[in-house]
């Protein structure tokens, strides 16, 4: 498959509607949303980690109590943000496929498309958790499994998207059925990424907030051209 295509695809549907796609594409993020992409926040895992397996090292720095309420401050917005990511994601994911594929198809797309599957809230809930819950259980294995699982699962919110008719499961199945023979070409593609993911950590991860959308578009080129007509 020629992934240089699809990337020049990609920026070629982001043309004049840049500050729209980052907008969704931020939200997406905060909410667990993405269907591809890492957040541009910091890692709030690791600075709680840091905070208290390093205590000992920074203690002549500031005090004891200090780092104790700094520590309860960060478990709790890991909590909030962990929560919202777990309920919100998967509809979120839904809204943000059915945007994705608008703008891919040339039609019109706007803010609101990221929250227009609330209704579909359960079956968004549902596809999330199960894709999750799969790669973990294949992950149990080793690593390339899980990796495996992922690429197979990864069309799913697109399938529900256009075959709203699907549960969860039968659309995941879907996804497996369509990835075969695929997985390795979205690998590479993810690959082909890799250059501007470092780049964007030496800006504090702040340049994901331009590199996301270019990748979640990429996501949609793939899925139209595996899912196109010989």
């Amino acid at each position: 498959m020629d992934t240089k295509g699809i990337r020049r695809q990609a920026r070629a549907h982001l043309q004049g509607s840049w500050g729209l796609s980052i907008g969704v594409a931020v939200v997406a993020c905060l909410l667990g949303g993405l269907l591809t992409g890492m957040s541009f926040l910091p890692e709030i895992s690791y600075w709680k980690q840091f905070n208290f397996f390093h205590d000992r090292d920074i203690s002549h720095y500031v005090s004891g109590s200090w780092e104790i309420v700094q520590g309860v401050r960060i478990e709790f917005k890991n909590g909030i943000f962990g929560l919202a990511s777990f309920l919100l994601g998967g509809v979120l994911q839904l809204g943000y496929a059915r945007f994705l594929l608008r703008q891919h198809d040339g039609n019109p797309t706007e803010f609101n498309d990221l929250f227009s599957q609330f209704d579909r809230f359960g079956t968004g809930f549902a596809q999330h958790f199960l894709r999750s819950l799969y790669t973990l259980l294949w992950s149990f294995l080793l690593i390339i499994p899980g990796i495996i699982a992922a690429l197979s699962y990864a069309m799913t919110p697109f399938i529900l998207e256009e075959h709203p008719e699907l549960t969860a499961n039968e659309a995941i199945r879907r996804s497996k059925e369509l990835m075969r023979g695929h997985k390795t070409d979205l690998f590479i593609l993810e690959l082909t990424f890799i250059g501007w993911s470092l780049l964007c950590i030496l800006t504090l991860n702040l340049g994901h907030i331009a590199l996301n959308p270019y990748k979640n578009a990429a996501y949609a080129v793939f899925y139209r051209e595996i899912t196109k007509g010989p």
